[in-house]
Protein backbone atom coordinates (compact mmCIF):
# COMPACT_ATOMS: atom_id res chain seq x y z
CA UNK A 1 0.00 0.00 0.00
CA UNK A 2 1.00 3.42 -1.22
CA UNK A 3 1.82 5.52 2.25
CA UNK A 4 2.06 9.26 1.18
CA UNK A 5 1.28 10.56 4.45
CA UNK A 6 5.04 9.79 4.99
CA UNK A 7 5.95 12.52 2.84
CA UNK A 8 3.95 14.88 4.22
CA UNK A 9 4.67 14.70 7.40
CA UNK A 10 7.32 16.31 7.35
CA UNK A 11 5.98 18.97 4.33
CA UNK A 12 4.44 21.91 5.32
CA UNK A 13 1.08 21.89 3.47
CA UNK A 14 1.64 24.98 1.43
CA UNK A 15 -1.64 27.63 1.65
CA UNK A 16 -2.54 27.59 -1.46
CA UNK A 17 -6.60 27.40 -2.46
CA UNK A 18 -6.94 24.61 -4.65
CA UNK A 19 -9.59 21.24 -5.03
CA UNK A 20 -8.34 18.11 -4.37
CA UNK A 21 -7.34 17.34 -7.63
CA UNK A 22 -5.97 19.97 -8.62
CA UNK A 23 -1.95 20.80 -9.65
CA UNK A 24 -1.68 24.23 -8.82
CA UNK A 25 2.33 24.98 -9.09
CA UNK A 26 5.99 23.22 -9.54
CA UNK A 27 5.52 19.42 -8.81
CA UNK A 28 1.81 19.55 -7.36
CA UNK A 29 0.08 20.88 -4.02
CA UNK A 30 3.05 19.97 -1.81
CA UNK A 31 5.97 20.59 -3.94
CA UNK A 32 6.52 16.71 -3.77
CA UNK A 33 5.60 15.22 -7.11
CA UNK A 34 2.59 13.90 -6.27
CA UNK A 35 -0.96 14.19 -7.36
CA UNK A 36 -3.53 13.47 -4.90
CA UNK A 37 -7.43 12.07 -5.98
CA UNK A 38 -5.51 10.77 -9.20
CA UNK A 39 -8.16 8.65 -11.14
CA UNK A 40 -5.68 6.44 -13.79
CA UNK A 41 -6.43 3.37 -15.49
CA UNK A 42 -6.58 -0.22 -13.62
CA UNK A 43 -5.52 -1.84 -16.81
CA UNK A 44 -3.37 0.66 -18.96
CA UNK A 45 -4.11 0.61 -23.08
CA UNK A 46 -0.82 -0.44 -25.12
CA UNK A 47 -1.60 2.94 -27.08
CA UNK A 48 -2.42 6.85 -25.63
CA UNK A 49 -5.50 7.84 -26.51
CA UNK A 50 -6.06 10.57 -28.97
CA UNK A 51 -5.57 14.12 -26.84
CA UNK A 52 -9.12 15.88 -25.31
CA UNK A 53 -7.29 19.15 -27.16
CA UNK A 54 -4.04 20.74 -28.32
CA UNK A 55 -3.07 24.29 -28.49
CA UNK A 56 -0.11 26.58 -29.81
CA UNK A 57 1.75 27.79 -26.72
CA UNK A 58 5.41 28.37 -28.05
CA UNK A 59 8.79 27.53 -26.86
CA UNK A 60 10.33 26.94 -23.46
CA UNK A 61 10.52 24.67 -20.27
CA UNK A 62 7.59 25.88 -18.13
CA UNK A 63 5.12 23.19 -16.89
CA UNK A 64 1.17 23.91 -16.34
CA UNK A 65 -0.45 24.88 -13.57
CA UNK A 66 -4.22 23.42 -13.35
CA UNK A 67 -6.36 24.93 -10.91
CA UNK A 68 -10.32 26.18 -10.81
CA UNK A 69 -11.06 24.77 -14.42
CA UNK A 70 -8.47 26.69 -16.21
CA UNK A 71 -4.57 26.13 -17.58
CA UNK A 72 -1.62 28.30 -16.85
CA UNK A 73 1.74 28.23 -18.46
CA UNK A 74 4.25 30.53 -20.21
CA UNK A 75 5.74 29.92 -23.41
CA UNK A 76 7.67 31.69 -25.85
CA UNK A 77 6.75 33.40 -29.16
CA UNK A 78 9.21 34.52 -31.78
CA UNK A 79 10.61 37.78 -29.35
CA UNK A 80 8.23 37.49 -26.59
CA UNK A 81 7.49 35.46 -23.69
CA UNK A 82 3.61 34.79 -23.25
CA UNK A 83 1.62 34.70 -19.87
CA UNK A 84 -0.87 31.99 -20.72
CA UNK A 85 -4.50 31.07 -19.74
CA UNK A 86 -6.92 28.18 -21.23
CA UNK A 87 -10.06 26.80 -20.28
CA UNK A 88 -9.07 23.23 -18.82
CA UNK A 89 -11.98 21.20 -20.67
CA UNK A 90 -11.75 22.78 -23.92
CA UNK A 91 -8.25 24.41 -24.63
CA UNK A 92 -9.61 27.46 -25.13
CA UNK A 93 -7.67 30.53 -24.78
CA UNK A 94 -9.05 32.83 -22.31
CA UNK A 95 -6.23 35.66 -22.27
CA UNK A 96 -2.68 35.99 -22.89
CA UNK A 97 0.26 38.63 -21.54
CA UNK A 98 3.30 39.26 -23.69
CA UNK A 99 6.25 41.18 -23.47
CA UNK A 100 9.64 41.35 -24.65
CA UNK A 101 12.26 39.99 -23.87
CA UNK A 102 15.84 39.91 -25.27
CA UNK A 103 17.68 37.83 -22.97
CA UNK A 104 19.66 34.78 -24.44
CA UNK A 105 21.38 32.08 -22.52
CA UNK A 106 24.89 31.93 -23.35
CA UNK A 107 24.51 27.72 -24.11
CA UNK A 108 22.33 27.69 -26.62
CA UNK A 109 21.18 24.17 -25.55
CA UNK A 110 19.87 25.17 -22.52
CA UNK A 111 16.55 27.25 -25.26
CA UNK A 112 15.06 30.50 -24.84
CA UNK A 113 12.81 29.83 -22.16
CA UNK A 114 10.81 30.93 -20.34
CA UNK A 115 11.20 27.72 -18.08
CA UNK A 116 9.47 27.97 -14.65
CA UNK A 117 5.94 27.16 -13.62
CA UNK A 118 3.05 29.55 -13.08
CA UNK A 119 2.32 29.41 -9.20
CA UNK A 120 -1.98 29.95 -8.77
CA UNK A 121 -2.53 31.60 -5.91
CA UNK A 122 -6.53 31.78 -5.03
CA UNK A 123 -7.30 35.01 -7.36
CA UNK A 124 -3.60 35.53 -8.70
CA UNK A 125 -1.12 33.37 -10.12
CA UNK A 126 2.60 34.23 -10.27
CA UNK A 127 5.05 33.82 -13.39
CA UNK A 128 8.43 34.51 -13.71
CA UNK A 129 10.20 34.64 -17.24
CA UNK A 130 13.61 33.72 -18.25
CA UNK A 131 15.16 37.06 -18.17
CA UNK A 132 13.60 37.94 -14.74
CA UNK A 133 10.44 39.86 -15.52
CA UNK A 134 8.51 38.67 -12.54
CA UNK A 135 4.48 39.49 -12.82
CA UNK A 136 1.47 38.68 -10.37
CA UNK A 137 -1.89 38.61 -12.81
CA UNK A 138 -5.27 38.26 -11.84
CA UNK A 139 -6.62 34.48 -12.63
CA UNK A 140 -9.91 35.51 -14.87
CA UNK A 141 -8.69 38.68 -16.55
CA UNK A 142 -4.93 38.63 -16.99
CA UNK A 143 -4.47 41.83 -16.07
CA UNK A 144 -1.06 42.19 -14.24
CA UNK A 145 -1.66 43.48 -10.83
CA UNK A 146 1.69 44.02 -9.98
CA UNK A 147 5.59 43.76 -11.95
CA UNK A 148 9.58 43.62 -11.36
CA UNK A 149 11.81 43.45 -13.83
CA UNK A 150 14.85 41.56 -11.62
CA UNK A 151 17.34 42.73 -14.44
CA UNK A 152 16.80 46.85 -14.09
CA UNK A 153 15.85 46.79 -10.51
CA UNK A 154 18.37 44.35 -8.68
CA UNK A 155 21.14 42.78 -11.21
CA UNK A 156 23.82 43.63 -13.58
CA UNK A 157 26.04 45.55 -11.21
CA UNK A 158 28.53 42.41 -11.14
CA UNK A 159 29.77 39.80 -13.48
CA UNK A 160 30.60 36.37 -12.86
CA UNK A 161 33.49 33.91 -14.18
CA UNK A 162 31.75 33.62 -18.18
CA UNK A 163 31.14 36.99 -18.36
CA UNK A 164 27.46 36.58 -17.15
CA UNK A 165 25.57 38.47 -14.84
CA UNK A 166 26.96 37.38 -11.02
CA UNK A 167 23.45 37.34 -9.84
CA UNK A 168 20.94 35.07 -11.47
CA UNK A 169 21.55 31.27 -12.92
CA UNK A 170 23.72 32.24 -16.76
CA UNK A 171 21.04 30.38 -18.41
CA UNK A 172 18.18 32.51 -17.21
CA UNK A 173 15.67 32.97 -14.19
CA UNK A 174 13.97 29.37 -14.02
CA UNK A 175 12.81 29.01 -10.42
CA UNK A 176 8.76 29.17 -9.63
CA UNK A 177 7.17 30.99 -7.25
CA UNK A 178 6.43 29.40 -3.24
CA UNK A 179 3.31 31.05 -1.58
CA UNK A 180 3.65 31.25 2.18
CA UNK A 181 0.61 32.87 3.31
CA UNK A 182 0.45 36.25 2.19
CA UNK A 183 4.32 36.19 1.19
CA UNK A 184 5.61 35.29 -2.55
CA UNK A 185 9.13 33.68 -2.18
CA UNK A 186 11.22 33.72 -5.29
CA UNK A 187 15.20 33.19 -5.62
CA UNK A 188 16.05 36.24 -6.81
CA UNK A 189 19.93 36.94 -5.97
CA UNK A 190 22.36 39.05 -4.99
CA UNK A 191 22.63 41.70 -2.01
CA UNK A 192 19.41 43.95 -3.64
CA UNK A 193 17.12 41.18 -3.69
CA UNK A 194 18.64 38.40 -1.49
CA UNK A 195 19.08 34.30 -2.64
CA UNK A 196 15.34 34.24 -1.46
CA UNK A 197 13.32 36.56 -1.46
CA UNK A 198 9.58 37.32 0.30
CA UNK A 199 7.39 39.58 -1.92
CA UNK A 200 4.00 40.89 -0.57
CA UNK A 201 1.43 39.50 -2.33
CA UNK A 202 -0.68 41.98 -2.87
CA UNK A 203 1.30 44.88 -3.59
CA UNK A 204 5.19 43.29 -4.46
CA UNK A 205 7.35 44.89 -2.47
CA UNK A 206 9.50 43.60 -0.64
CA UNK A 207 8.86 41.91 2.53
CA UNK A 208 12.27 40.35 3.38
CA UNK A 209 15.49 39.09 1.85
CA UNK A 210 17.73 36.14 3.33
CA UNK A 211 21.66 35.53 2.11
CA UNK A 212 23.49 37.30 -0.43
CA UNK A 213 24.09 34.49 -2.91
CA UNK A 214 23.52 34.35 -6.63
CA UNK A 215 19.95 32.49 -6.84
CA UNK A 216 19.39 28.59 -8.13
CA UNK A 217 17.20 27.07 -10.80
CA UNK A 218 15.81 25.17 -8.46
CA UNK A 219 12.30 25.80 -6.45
CA UNK A 220 12.55 26.05 -2.98
CA UNK A 221 9.81 24.39 -0.13
CA UNK A 222 8.76 24.76 3.33
CA UNK A 223 9.19 21.76 5.42
CA UNK A 224 10.19 20.89 9.17
CA UNK A 225 12.56 18.16 9.29
CA UNK A 226 13.15 17.25 13.15
CA UNK A 227 10.27 19.49 13.82
CA UNK A 228 12.27 22.58 13.29
CA UNK A 229 10.25 24.63 10.13
CA UNK A 230 12.39 26.04 7.69
CA UNK A 231 12.58 27.44 3.98
CA UNK A 232 14.90 25.15 2.44
CA UNK A 233 16.52 25.00 -1.19
CA UNK A 234 19.28 25.86 -3.38
CA UNK A 235 21.38 28.49 -4.14
CA UNK A 236 23.70 28.81 -6.73
CA UNK A 237 26.51 27.15 -4.48
CA UNK A 238 24.66 25.53 -1.72
CA UNK A 239 21.75 23.78 -0.23
CA UNK A 240 20.17 25.88 2.76
CA UNK A 241 18.10 25.76 5.60
CA UNK A 242 16.63 29.17 7.05
CA UNK A 243 14.74 29.05 10.11
CA UNK A 244 10.83 30.11 9.09
CA UNK A 245 9.81 32.84 11.48
CA UNK A 246 13.24 34.82 10.78
CA UNK A 247 15.45 33.40 7.98
CA UNK A 248 18.18 32.63 10.05
CA UNK A 249 20.85 30.37 8.38
CA UNK A 250 20.35 27.20 10.44
CA UNK A 251 22.82 24.36 8.13
CA UNK A 252 24.02 24.69 4.85
CA UNK A 253 25.69 22.13 2.43
CA UNK A 254 28.13 23.31 -0.02
CA UNK A 255 27.42 22.53 -3.52
CA UNK A 256 29.72 23.41 -6.38
CA UNK A 257 28.57 22.46 -9.90
CA UNK A 258 30.00 23.27 -13.06
CA UNK A 259 28.51 26.77 -14.38
CA UNK A 260 26.80 27.07 -10.85
CA UNK A 261 23.79 24.55 -12.03
CA UNK A 262 22.05 24.08 -8.78
CA UNK A 263 18.10 22.69 -9.98
CA UNK A 264 16.79 19.97 -7.77
CA UNK A 265 13.69 20.58 -5.74
CA UNK A 266 14.86 19.28 -2.13
CA UNK A 267 13.35 16.36 -1.37
CA UNK A 268 12.23 15.76 2.60
CA UNK A 269 11.71 12.53 3.95
CA UNK A 270 11.08 12.81 8.17
CA UNK A 271 14.43 14.13 9.27
CA UNK A 272 16.33 13.67 5.64
CA UNK A 273 17.06 16.49 3.44
CA UNK A 274 17.98 14.80 -0.05
CA UNK A 275 20.83 16.86 -1.76
CA UNK A 276 21.66 16.20 -5.65
CA UNK A 277 22.26 17.38 -8.81
CA UNK A 278 24.99 17.75 -11.78
CA UNK A 279 25.32 13.55 -11.85
CA UNK A 280 26.82 13.27 -8.18
CA UNK A 281 26.19 11.44 -5.67
CA UNK A 282 22.64 11.43 -4.45
CA UNK A 283 23.28 12.35 -0.70
CA UNK A 284 21.08 12.29 2.39
CA UNK A 285 21.63 15.08 5.14
CA UNK A 286 20.20 14.33 8.79
CA UNK A 287 18.59 17.29 10.67
CA UNK A 288 18.80 17.17 14.06
CA UNK A 289 17.31 19.86 16.54
CA UNK A 290 18.62 19.47 20.37
CA UNK A 291 18.22 22.21 22.45
CA UNK A 292 16.90 24.84 20.29
CA UNK A 293 20.49 24.34 17.90
CA UNK A 294 19.89 22.76 14.72
CA UNK A 295 22.83 20.46 13.43
CA UNK A 296 23.22 18.43 10.14
CA UNK A 297 24.87 15.02 9.74
CA UNK A 298 25.49 13.12 6.26
CA UNK A 299 23.09 9.83 6.77
CA UNK A 300 24.43 8.15 3.60
CA UNK A 301 25.33 8.84 0.06
CA UNK A 302 24.49 6.56 -3.27
CA UNK A 303 26.71 6.03 -5.81
CA UNK A 304 23.70 4.20 -7.65
CA UNK A 305 21.74 7.45 -8.07
CA UNK A 306 23.06 10.49 -9.63
CA UNK A 307 20.70 12.70 -10.99
CA UNK A 308 20.91 15.80 -13.56
CA UNK A 309 17.95 17.90 -13.69
CA UNK A 310 14.92 15.08 -12.20
CA UNK A 311 14.19 16.06 -8.79
CA UNK A 312 13.16 12.52 -7.51
CA UNK A 313 10.02 11.37 -5.39
CA UNK A 314 9.37 9.24 -2.10
CA UNK A 315 6.84 6.62 -1.87
CA UNK A 316 6.42 3.85 0.59
CA UNK A 317 10.00 4.85 2.57
CA UNK A 318 11.63 4.40 -1.18
CA UNK A 319 13.80 7.25 -3.18
CA UNK A 320 13.23 7.03 -6.59
CA UNK A 321 14.96 9.02 -9.24
CA UNK A 322 16.37 9.02 -12.75
CA UNK A 323 20.00 8.15 -12.78
CA UNK A 324 21.67 10.14 -15.75
CA UNK A 325 25.03 8.27 -16.13
CA UNK A 326 22.85 4.89 -17.01
CA UNK A 327 19.48 6.46 -18.03
CA UNK A 328 17.81 4.10 -15.62
CA UNK A 329 15.33 4.54 -12.42
CA UNK A 330 16.54 3.37 -9.57
CA UNK A 331 14.96 2.91 -6.58
CA UNK A 332 16.55 3.25 -2.83
CA UNK A 333 15.79 2.77 0.65
CA UNK A 334 15.67 5.79 2.31
CA UNK A 335 16.81 4.25 5.61
CA UNK A 336 20.11 3.15 3.91
CA UNK A 337 20.49 4.53 1.02
CA UNK A 338 21.20 1.34 -0.65
CA UNK A 339 19.39 0.45 -4.22
CA UNK A 340 16.74 -1.70 -4.18
CA UNK A 341 16.04 -1.93 -8.05
CA UNK A 342 16.91 -0.24 -11.28
CA UNK A 343 14.83 0.01 -14.56
CA UNK A 344 16.20 -1.50 -18.06
CA UNK A 345 17.30 2.00 -20.06
CA UNK A 346 14.81 4.60 -21.04
CA UNK A 347 15.72 7.19 -23.32
CA UNK A 348 15.82 10.94 -22.85
CA UNK A 349 17.90 13.10 -21.14
CA UNK A 350 15.28 14.42 -18.78
CA UNK A 351 12.55 12.38 -16.96
CA UNK A 352 9.63 14.60 -15.03
CA UNK A 353 8.63 12.27 -12.10
CA UNK A 354 4.65 11.84 -10.82
CA UNK A 355 3.90 9.33 -8.31
CA UNK A 356 -0.11 9.15 -8.90
CA UNK A 357 -2.00 6.17 -6.80
CA UNK A 358 -0.35 3.26 -6.93
CA UNK A 359 1.92 4.04 -10.20
CA UNK A 360 4.74 6.08 -11.16
CA UNK A 361 4.74 8.58 -14.14
CA UNK A 362 7.34 9.20 -15.88
CA UNK A 363 7.92 12.49 -18.77
CA UNK A 364 10.61 11.33 -20.86
CA UNK A 365 12.32 14.33 -23.01
CA UNK A 366 11.74 12.44 -25.73
CA UNK A 367 7.94 13.40 -25.36
CA UNK A 368 7.29 9.48 -24.13
CA UNK A 369 5.28 9.06 -20.77
CA UNK A 370 6.29 5.63 -19.10
CA UNK A 371 4.22 3.80 -16.45
CA UNK A 372 5.25 1.87 -13.81
CA UNK A 373 4.24 0.34 -10.70
CA UNK A 374 5.17 1.92 -7.77
CA UNK A 375 6.46 -1.09 -5.66
CA UNK A 376 9.75 -1.68 -3.82
CA UNK A 377 9.98 -5.40 -5.02
CA UNK A 378 10.78 -4.96 -8.88
CA UNK A 379 10.88 -2.55 -11.77
CA UNK A 380 7.23 -3.41 -13.87
CA UNK A 381 6.75 -1.51 -16.80
CA UNK A 382 2.56 -1.16 -17.28
CA UNK A 383 2.73 1.06 -20.40
CA UNK A 384 4.92 3.11 -22.44
CA UNK A 385 2.99 6.03 -24.81
CA UNK A 386 4.16 8.42 -27.08
CA UNK A 387 2.14 11.87 -25.76
CA UNK A 388 4.16 14.62 -27.42
CA UNK A 389 5.70 15.38 -30.62
CA UNK A 390 8.62 16.82 -30.60
CA UNK A 391 10.02 15.67 -26.77
CA UNK A 392 9.97 18.17 -23.42
CA UNK A 393 11.67 19.20 -20.29
CA UNK A 394 8.58 20.32 -18.83
CA UNK A 395 7.01 19.06 -15.80
CA UNK A 396 4.22 17.11 -16.16
CA UNK A 397 0.71 17.65 -14.34
CA UNK A 398 -1.53 15.36 -13.18
CA UNK A 399 -4.78 16.40 -12.04
CA UNK A 400 -8.15 13.80 -11.67
CA UNK A 401 -8.09 11.54 -15.08
CA UNK A 402 -6.04 14.28 -16.93
CA UNK A 403 -2.92 14.39 -18.29
CA UNK A 404 -1.28 17.87 -19.16
CA UNK A 405 1.92 17.53 -21.31
CA UNK A 406 3.77 20.27 -22.66
CA UNK A 407 6.59 19.77 -25.77
CA UNK A 408 8.75 22.09 -27.41
CA UNK A 409 5.67 24.05 -28.70
CA UNK A 410 2.50 22.82 -27.52
CA UNK A 411 0.22 21.93 -24.55
CA UNK A 412 -1.65 18.43 -24.85
CA UNK A 413 -4.44 17.37 -22.51
CA UNK A 414 -4.98 13.44 -22.36
CA UNK A 415 -8.41 12.63 -20.39
CA UNK A 416 -7.90 9.01 -19.59
CA UNK A 417 -10.52 5.83 -18.59
CA UNK A 418 -10.60 4.25 -15.73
Amino acid sequence: MIRPLVVTCCLIVLPISLLAADWPQWRGPNRDGIAPGAELPSKWPAEAPTAKWKVVVGGGYSGPAVTGGRVFIMGRVEKDEQCLCFDADTGKELWRVGYPEPFKAPDPTAGTGPNATPTVDGDRVYMLGLGGVLQALDVTSGKVLWKHNCQKEYWGEKKGPLGDDAWFPPCGASASALVDGDTVIVPIGGPKAGAFTGFDRKTGDIRWKALDDRSSYASPLIAAPSGVKQLIGFTGTRMVGLRHADRELLWDVPFQARYEQTIITPVVWRDLVIVAGEGKPTTAVRITESQGKVAKEIAWRSDDLKVYLTTPIVFQDHLCGHDTRTNRLVCLDLETGKSVWSSPRITGKYHSLVLAGGVILMLTSEGELVVCKATTEEYTELARWKVAEKGTWAHLAVTGNRLYVKDKEYLYCYELNK
